[in-house]
């Protein structure tokens, strides 16, 4: 074992954890000892490419400007690594062997700095490091003035990634890339369908644009037909290869099964085990679970209310100008007509114990025929009425049912990956459990929502070791369909 590496013994696991900072300028390295290091937080986000996060540092007598002055020019790095020794599966673990234990490796530079110093002495300051990834540090350089972008807009994001990160940090191409289907073809990186290749079309960033902001921008202008209907790519950062991927969202949901990570159950593991029609379909002996973790001690649980849907599920008014007609143009997007092939792509290939799953996208006769939300691009009409419908199955998506909670740490746990939530318990309870309100046995009606399988959208990995050595998740996931057992009206669904 390296002499630097540090031991902690978390959650009855054995952990090794190396914190280096090198700063601009020097080659030799500072590694922290287990003392210096009070803890630190990493968020990974599916929705931001780019890892950020907090080290919290010991600082007594500014030792760590003694030791290496930090010149603040973005170039100072930080590099952490965290992940188990011991077998995670531990005595009777159930099934966790299954799961894959990646480490927590990142590479940061310092953005800024928060320093608590003591009013009684000198020996009791500590130091905040904020980190940004250091891949968006190195994207973060000025675009030359007059730079102009053309071609497809997937293959401008993978030659900005390759030229100034290195095609070691990206995901390979593979040849059905382009294929038709339902979307579950292709490779770990795909180019996408909007090609700004039409005379006199091309992107010239403004002045203050970095290549950081540009890879965001053209993010939000690329799209994809899957079926009948078109979604949008998404950047991501895979932990477990050490490269970035952009696929469609479509491909990441009709492949779910090999991507569910872990299983989760909404209740205490008490008495036997009963069925639940809400229960995920393949949960059980299929899902890798640990049975000392497994039980959520609380669940934030949260349903779209009228602001998400006012502001993002609405029919869409596509105005534009049409050069060779001469002439304004005007195209209508109706979320009742997006809905069918969204369904077949994000709900259909999602299964209960007790049948299909439904979709969850509460609509009502204003919101289909009444309501519209304008919206415009600087393209042809034909391509705005792509982006206008990849936009509408993203926000379909993501603005949907929402689930929160924490959870004893694994560093196995990703954005992008699904986990099931299931139930011991049947979901009516009539042999116990008496309802207090109203003297009845108890329907967890809920159960509809909070069971099934959840989409990782984010994980906030928290290391503290100020008074014992403690390691938490805290996960969001979204859920954009519901449980079989509670009928919903056609008319309003």
């Amino acid at each position: 074992m390296d002499g630097d590496t540090l031991k902690y013994k978390i959650n009855n696991a054995i952990y090794k954890a190396k914190f280096t900072l090198k700063t601009s300028g020097q080659k030799e390295e500072i590694n922290f000892s287990r003392s210096a290091i009070r803890g630190m937080d990493i968020e990974e986000n599916f929705l931001e490419p780019f890892t950020n996060g907090n080290i919290y540092l010991n600082n007594p007598a500014d030792f760590i400007e003694d030791g290496r002055l930090v010149r603040g020019d973005g170039k100072d790095e930080l590099t952490i690594e965290f992940y188990p020794k011991s077998d995670p599966k531990g005595k009777d673990g159930g099934n966790f062997d299954k799961v894959s234990i990646a480490p927590l490796t990142y590479k940061f530079t310092i953005s800024s700095e928060i320093n608590s110093t003591s009013k009684t002495d000198r020996l009791n300051n500590f130091k905040t490091y904020r980190l940004i990834d250091y891949n968006y540090a190195r994207l973060n350089e000025q675009i030359p003035y007059g730079t102009r972008f053309r071609g497809s807009v997937g293959a401008i994001i993978r030659n900005i990634l390759v030229d100034k990160i290195g095609e070691d940090k990206v995901a390979p191409i593979e040849s059905s890339h382009h294929g038709p289907g339902m979307g579950g073809e292709g490779g770990p990186w795909e180019f996408g369908e909007h090609d700004i290749n039409i005379l006199p079309e091309h992107i010239l960033p403004p002045d203050t644009f970095r290549y950081s902001d540009l890879i965001k921008y053209l993010l939000k202008i690329n799209y994809k037909r899957v079926g009948d209907t078109h979604v949008r790519l998404f950047l991501n950062w895979d932990r477990e290869t050490g490269k970035f991927q952009y696929v469609p969202l479509s491909k990441l949901f009709l492949e779910h099964q090999a991507n569910i990570i872990e299983g989760f159950l909404a209740n205490d593991i008490a008495g036997p085990i009963k069925e639940n029609p809400n229960n995920p379909a393949k949960a059980g002996a299929d899902t890798p679970t640990n049975v000392y973790n497994a039980p959520l001690m609380n669940t934030d649980l949260s349903t779209p209310m009228l602001v998400y849907t006012n502001a993002y599920i609405q029919n869409l008014q596509m105005s534009n100008y049409d050069p060779l007609l001469g002439e304004h143009v005007m195209k209508i997007l109706r979320v009742r007509e997006v809905k069918e092939e969204w369904k077949k792509l994000f709900v259909d290939p999602f299964g209960y114990v007790g049948g299909k799953a439904q979709p969850w996208l509460i609509l009502n006769k204003d919101k289909t025929s009444e309501l519209f939300r304008s919206i415009g691009f600087p393209w042809s009409t034909e391509v705005s009425m792509k982006l206008a419908e990849a936009e509408l199955t993203t926000n379909m998506t993501f603005f949907n049912l929402q689930l929160s909670f924490e959870t004893l740490g694994n560093t196995g746990r990703m954005p992008g990956k699904f986990i099931d939530v299931s139930a011991t318990r049947p979901q009516k309870e009539e042999e116990r459990a008496v309802n207090p309100f109203d003297n009845q046995k108890v329907d967890h009606r809920s159960d509809a929502k909070l069971l099934g399988t959840w989409f990782i959208t984010k994980v906030r990995h928290e290391f503290s070791s100020s008074k014992v050595d403690n390691y938490t998740n805290t996960l969001q996931c979204i859920k954009p369909h519901i449980g079989p057992d509670k009928k919903l009206y056609p008319v309003d669904c």
